[in-house]
């Protein structure tokens, strides 16, 4: 088997918050027919995006021709662009590697030790008290659809955090719960140390990304009482982070290093002796099933995930969506990842026209800064 063909496809879907996030499918067609699909997810947070048609030309040039079973080739094309863009092709290769031998990813690894896992709904950072009510509402939908854990994006406005948590707390009660107070990095770790005494009484599962440095992480972690986690793209960082003792969770995603990559990172967790969860960039159904098949994949899967993006998304390019039962993820049972794309959803959601170059008029400041 060799890969015939390679097209890119720059959509645009649009959030259930009303904005417009940009996204690139891949589409890897074997000699065979056999056909893969990949995803280089959520673009809007970053500031200068690929030209699509440049990006396309170049992965024509490398991958036309080449074996997609070959790793000796395949990896140093996909290590050769930083994420999103090589992910998006792993992606693409795992899933035309799996329907080629009629399994699901997750088998290209030995098998599932699990069928689903636990995933959180996010409620992006706000700094505006208009916003109060409106995010309170969303948790209440969000219930109604059988989440009832949270990831709450703060340290923007901590009196609006606390607020908008009182708030759910004394609308729904027991009924919802904190997965994450997640600080994106974005304060010191003294204001962010503050901050967690101010909201701890939500009792946070965990707090993600306390401080922007290693030494910083350590010292919030040395203070807080609750586990910290950090995202991690590669196992050089992972070894930083376990041998700084800066957290006591890997946040790993396959929008950082594709599926292979990302099993290493598992690795580097569990001899250290570090819990994982998976996490996300929001992705579409078909990065949102690459999520899944990779915990499915893996032994050490400590703590629930992130991967909501199919269900945060009205619009999506695959016939049938990955599936959410009572705030699960599903893992899809078809082979490769388990998703077929829709044409008509990829021709009324593209444009050949997006370079790309500039930020989406749609998109606001605050949703850039809460990218994942």
């Amino acid at each position: 088997m060799t890969i015939k063909e390679v097209d890119l496809f720059p959509v645009g879907t649009r959030r259930e918050n009303g904005t417009l996030t940009p996204h690139i499918i891949v589409r890897i067609v074997s000699d065979d027919g056999t056909v893969g699909a990949g995803e280089m997810s959520d673009l809007g947070h970053n500031p200068v995006k690929p030209d699509v048609d440049h990006l396309e030309f170049m992965l024509r040039q490398a991958l036309v021709g080449v074996d997609p079973s070959d790793p000796s080739v395949i990896d140093p094309i996909v290590d050769g662009y930083q994420a999103p863009l090589g992910p998006g092709i792993d992606l693409a290769i795992h899933d035309l590697r799996a329907k080629k031998l009629g399994i699901p990813v997750h088998d290209l690894y030995g098998g599932a030790y699990r069928d689903r896992y636990k995933i959180c709904y996010p409620i992006f950072r706000q700094f505006d008290e208009e916003a109060i009510p409106r995010e309170i509402d969303r948790v209440g939908r969000m219930l109604e659809q059988g989440f009832d854990l949270f990831r709450f994006y703060v340290g923007g406005n901590v009196d609006i955090d606390d607020r908008i948590l009182r708030g759910c707390r004394d609308r729904y009660g027991d009924r919802f719960s904190v997965k994450s107070l997640d600080f994106s990095r974005r304060l010191d770790w003294k204001s962010c140390v503050a901050a967690v005494e101010r909201l701890e009484w939500v009792e946070p599962m965990l707090v993600e990304s306390p401080a922007p440095d290693i030494a910083g992480k350590r010292k919030a972690r040395d203070r807080i009482r609750f586990p910290i986690s950090e995202h991690v793209s590669d196992e050089t960082q992972a070894i930083a982070f376990a041998e700084g003792e800066a957290v006591d969770i890997f946040n790993i995603a396959t929008c950082h290093q594709g599926i292979k990559r990302s099993r290493q990172i598992f690795a580097v967790a569990q001899a250290t002796g570090i819990a994982t969860l998976i996490g996300t960039t929001q992705e579409l159904s078909i990065g949102t099933s690459a999520q899944a098949h990779l915990g499915a994949s893996v032994p050490n899967l400590e703590f629930p995930g992130d991967a909501a993006g199919a269900q945060l998304y009205l619009d999506d390019v695959v016939k049938n969506r990955v599936q959410y039962e009572n705030g699960y993820l599903l893992v899809p049972s078809g082979p490769g990842l388990g998703m077929e794309l829709d044409e008509a959803q990829l021709e009324s959601l593209g444009d050949r026209r997006w370079k790309f170059m500039r930020p989406l008029p749609s998109e606001r400041q605050e949703d850039r800064r809460t990218a994942g």
